[in-house]
């Protein structure tokens, strides 16, 4: 069988390890009920991680998840055995990995399942150059940052978004109506997803720069980067994301 490109096994350096992963139960489980809905194909590697099925996930609660077993009664039976097995799947296009003890053959909603406890930790590949996605001008998104104290006005502070990707977003506002600094980290900041919800994460101004325009008016753009986004809010950004660009289609 040939190997998915996408479902390879990742070697981690130790400081991939901890930059990729997540150990929030609720978060494992959210991804991995994405996954699910989404009947994407993923790979589970076992007997030293040398073979694997293509599999997919047919459900997931708190207690583990249940995958599609193979159609060979001895490749289930080597699979039970193993008592290393990598599980390989990708969320929103980003590779998702975790490693499980053990396996049992059970049944899901009536029809034969293999069944793994919901792993401690994963990890999940964000390793790609971010799309930025430039903002709707006639219908702009905002950025509700609570932290930031314009001269003029009381908090929090409603600032236009110019470009948003998983990395940050632009933001642009008059010149007398910021208090954002180079360097600071705002928290708890709030944007409006139509159609989709509301992100809500940490921004850290990376660089700010003021534009004189011709009419005039004085600008002022930061370039701005998340901070630790959590999966709840990444996958808020990616429907976003995926949404914008199949309406400009």
């Amino acid at each position: 069988m040939e190997r998915d490109i996408l479902l390879k096994i990742e070697i981690l350096s130790s400081t991939e390890d901890e930059q990729y992963l997540i150990t929030s139960a609720k978060e494992i489980e959210f991804i991995l009920h994405n996954i699910a809905h989404n009947g994407t194909r993923c790979a589970l590697y076992y007997s030293n991680t040398d073979d694997f099925i293509l599999t997919t996930l047919l459900g997931v609660d708190a207690s583990g998840l249940w995958l599609e077993p193979s159609q060979n009664h001895h490749t289930n039976a080597h699979i039970a055995e193993s008592n290393k097995l990598i599980f390989v799947g990708t969320h929103f296009q980003v590779k998702v990995q975790f490693t499980a003890e053990q396996a049992r053959e059970e049944t899901w909603q009536g029809t034969p399942a293999l069944f793994i406890p919901l792993p401690q930790g994963m990890h999940r590949l964000q390793r790609r150059e971010y799309f930025r996605l430039i903002t709707p001008v006639t219908n702009p998104l905002h950025c509700v940052i609570p932290d930031a104290k314009p001269i003029s006005t009381p908090p929090p502070m409603d600032v236009t978004i110019m470009d948003i990707s998983g990395g940050g977003v632009g933001l642009t506002c008059e010149e007398h109506n910021t208090a954002l600094v180079p360097g600071h980290i705002y928290h708890n900041c709030k944007i409006g997803l139509p159609d989709i919800g509301e992100l809500t994460g940490t921004i850290e101004v990376k660089n700010l720069v003021v534009l004189n325009l011709p009419s005039g008016q004085t600008l002022r753009r930061a370039g701005c980067a998340f901070k630790e986004l959590d999966g709840a809010a990444e996958i808020l950004l990616q429907r976003y994301v995926t949404a914008m660009q199949r309406n400009k289609h």
